[in-house]
């Protein structure tokens, strides 16, 4: 489970309630009925300056948060799309109106405790959250256009992919490996129901990592893909930006590094450059004096392909000192493996 990066806020009694009545305590998780809907609700002690809770639709189970700031006597549905009013808790049982942001008849609100009375964090509880953690439905994106290629994203929580849009065996193989990415039982999104209780718990907000894929080369024969995730929480090192590259002929995933040096044990996404690749890029460049120290070749470096040429870039901390390089394909021969030799030499136009 990821580290929490929240302070939840100073402690206090849960305790604004309707004007007229005793503070009360709402903390826990709650179920019945708004209207004549199935809802599961739940409260986090009340913070210094605001409180904040959720609540679900049985049918839906898409959390929905709630805030009340201090002084105020109601909750706030997120997006402001109704606002609730509750009495005070007596015998398990509380209950209120529910009323819509444009006005219109309100609803009635009837709620009884089914556990974590207290509780600081109630919404990140088994109680509220364990009906929720099921394997969500695949979600098809429309299709879009890159460079007069077309494909589509595929999404299973925060887990993203594409489907590339086209025919031939290759392309099929292809499509069979990016799918694969795509999770298939509730335990491989464990990480997902973690980040979602840690905020639910201490925000009220079914939090989630920001996930994307799209394609950013792709030829007749290659196509990579870039998959970023910005995991919720964290700052620059909680971003992950991660470029998959895959033989549109075979169908098998290729390591751009193999075509420049051995294998390595982790992969080799980042590598430090070969000493003579490392020669060749740096010929004549001028490196500015604040970042000689450690900045000339000495970094780790990614490998792409473009249009042009085989690009090798520098894993950027936001220095400034990063350096970018693109060779192009005709002068790659005295730098490349015999792997590397053979994928251009059978790639054709690249």
């Amino acid at each position: 489970m990821r580290p929490l990066f929240f302070s939840l806020l100073s402690l206090l009694p849960f305790g604004y309630a309707v004007a007229g009545t005793d503070p009360v305590s709402l903390a826990g998780v709650w179920q019945g009925k708004l209207g004549n809907a199935d809802i599961v609700a739940c409260f986090n002690q009340a913070g210094a300056d605001s409180a904040n809770g959720s609540y679900y639709y049985v049918r839906h189970k898409t959390p929905i948060q709630l805030t009340r700031q201090d002084g105020q006597s109601s909750w706030t549905e997120s997006g402001n799309t109704g606002s609730w009013s509750l009495g005070a808790p007596a015998g398990g049982h509380v209950d209120g109106t529910w009323r819509g942001p444009k006005g219109g008849a309100p609803l009635a609100l009837a709620l009884a405790s089914i556990g974590e009375a207290g509780s600081e964090n109630a919404c990140g509880s088994d109680a509220y959250n364990r009906p929720l953690e099921n394997l969500p439905a695949l979600q098809i994106g429309k299709t879009q256009d890159f460079e007069g290629k077309k494909y589509r994203n595929l999404r299973i929580a925060d887990v993203v992919t594409i489907e590339l849009q086209g025919a031939g065996d290759g392309v099929a193989k292809v499509n069979q490996k990016l799918r694969a990415i795509l999770p298939r039982k509730v335990e491989d999104i464990a990480d997902y129901f973690a980040t979602r209780r840690q905020y639910l718990g201490s925000m009220g907000a079914a939090t989630e990592d920001e996930t994307s894929a799209a394609p950013v080369f792709w030829s007749s024969r290659w196509i990579t893909v870039n998959f970023y995730r910005w995991a919720a929480g964290y700052g620059r090192s909680g971003i992950s930006l991660d470029y998959r590259t895959w033989d549109l002929r075979s169908g098998e995933e290729i390591q751009l590094w193999d075509w420049f040096a051995p294998k390595s044990a982790d992969g080799g996404l980042y590598r430090v450059l070969p000493e003579r690749l490392q020669k060749y890029l740096f010929k004549g460049v001028a490196i500015d004096k604040e970042c000689r120290n450690g900045y000339k070749g000495e970094g780790e470096y990614r490998v792409s392909l473009t249009a042009s040429g085989i690009e090798f870039w520098e894993e950027a901390f936001g220095t400034g000192c990063e350096q970018d390089f693109v060779i192009p394909y005709a002068k790659l021969g005295p730098f490349l493996t015999p792997q590397g030799k053979v994928a251009l030499r059978d790639s054709g136009s690249i």
